[in-house]
């Protein structure tokens, strides 16, 4: 089973995902799954206008992992990916393999989580 996680702030998942979705419900569906089955995190994050997401909003991100994990979810594995088609969104681009594994590298540093970067076609 699998969940997705883009965000970690709702000003920026309104940027990245579904402007009228919440990231408060997101949490509370991904709490309640893994509360009775493991879940893998899958998490897509995108160059915007040429930047990487924001060093506060990785943070932002992991603490959000972080608050699941403490209260009991079972997350075996995040995934960290950048989508390598585009997108319709043409501010949004792909992030290198050294940025994504970089925001696994804080994933696990900060939670303890399995964690990795991959490329997905």
């Amino acid at each position: 089973m699998w969940a997705k996680l883009d965000a970690g702030t709702q000003d920026y998942m309104n940027r990245v995902n579904v402007p009228n979705g919440s990231l408060d419900k997101t949490l509370a569906n991904i709490l309640q799954l893994a509360h009775q089955r493991p879940v893998v995190i899958q998490s897509l994050f995108a160059s915007i206008n040429g930047q990487a997401p924001p060093a506060s909003e990785i943070e932002a991100y992991v603490r959000r992992l972080r608050e699941l994990k403490d209260a009991g979810a079972q997350i075996p594995l995040v995934q960290i990916y950048s989508a390598t088609r585009p997108t319709p969104h043409s501010e949004c681009g792909h992030l290198p393999l050294r940025t994504l594994s970089a925001i696994a590298q804080r994933v696990r540093e900060a939670t303890g989580l399995k964690a990795e970067g991959v490329l997905n076609d």
